[in-house]
């Protein structure tokens, strides 16, 4: 209902697409951010701590993580609050909340209001679509707002090479020494365990075969995992691969040749 009184002309304004048909009663801040005076503060609804204009503030969280964007602010009186998500890569806004309730499809999105003053977002089990750019907004004449940046840390599995470059094939002559590193970052790993498969099967307690070691150092923020299986054959060949969970992993495919083989590959 505190939309409805605001009449303004925003037709020289960059028009938003929206998904949502509640953000025709929102105005789109974008021109406005740099418009507002310092003396505003002094009577109607303001930011605490936040400059208007000033830049907006960049969050990083672990994938899966919940994280809480502030927006505490004084002299609300009786202005609505609401959280906006914008898409400039789309042209385009979503409404997330208005007060106290979520208008988003999306149950993770709730306001979790903390007495006396911080309207906060809250986002749970976040996930890489999470990221972008969060807009707290009072309905103010014209619309005061806050941006934060929200950036989301999803694991990397990758398999290196002695330069550290991603692996993809590599080549082993028949009795030499498979070793293969992996590099592990952006994720908690102090009680992680990183795994090693050929194929479908366990390497890091297969005690059948032998001549297999498996050494990881794990890192607050990752790990740094070595395969070494000795005395290689043609058995041997095959899709090797480094994993910290059913989705997060990378893949090399070694090839175990003979002497001459191997030496018709190079000469080619």
């Amino acid at each position: 209902a505190h939309f409805l009184f605001f009449m303004h002309d925003y037709s020289q304004q960059p028009q938003y697409k929206s998904e949502d048909p509640m953000l025709g009663y929102l105005f789109d801040t974008h021109s406005n951010v740099n418009k507002h005076h310092h003396h505003d503060h002094k009577w109607g609804p303001h930011f605490e701590e936040v400059e208007m204009g000033s830049n907006a503030t960049n969050i990083t969280v672990q994938v899966g993580s919940t994280v809480n964007l502030n927006c505490r602010i004084s002299l609300l009186q009786d202005k609505t609050v609401s959280w906006v998500k914008r898409k400039p890569e789309k042209d385009d806004l979503q409404l997330l909340t208005v007060g106290l309730h979520t208008y988003s499809r999306d149950s993770r999105y709730t306001v979790d209001f903390q007495y006396p003053n911080n309207w906060k977002l809250q986002i749970k089990v976040t996930n890489k679509k999470d990221e972008g750019t969060y807009e707290c907004q009072i309905s103010t004449h014209p619309p005061k707002i806050i941006q934060m940046h929200l950036h989301i840390k999803a694991p990397e599995v990758i398999i290196v090479d002695e330069d550290g470059r991603p692996l993809h094939d590599k080549f082993y002559e028949t009795d030499s020494t498979i070793q293969l590193s992996c590099i592990v970052r952006h994720v908690a790993m102090t009680s992680s365990v990183v795994s090693w498969l050929h194929g479908d099967r366990m390497l890091n307690y297969d005690i059948t075969r032998g001549g297999i070691s498996v050494k990881t150092d794990l890192m607050e923020e990752g790990a740094k995992s070595s395969l070494s299986v000795a005395r290689v054959n043609k058995t041997d060949s095959g899709n090797y691969t480094c994993a910290i969970s059913q989705t997060e992993y990378a893949t090399v495919t070694v090839h175990v040749l003979n002497e001459e083989s191997l030496a018709e590959l190079h000469h080619r």
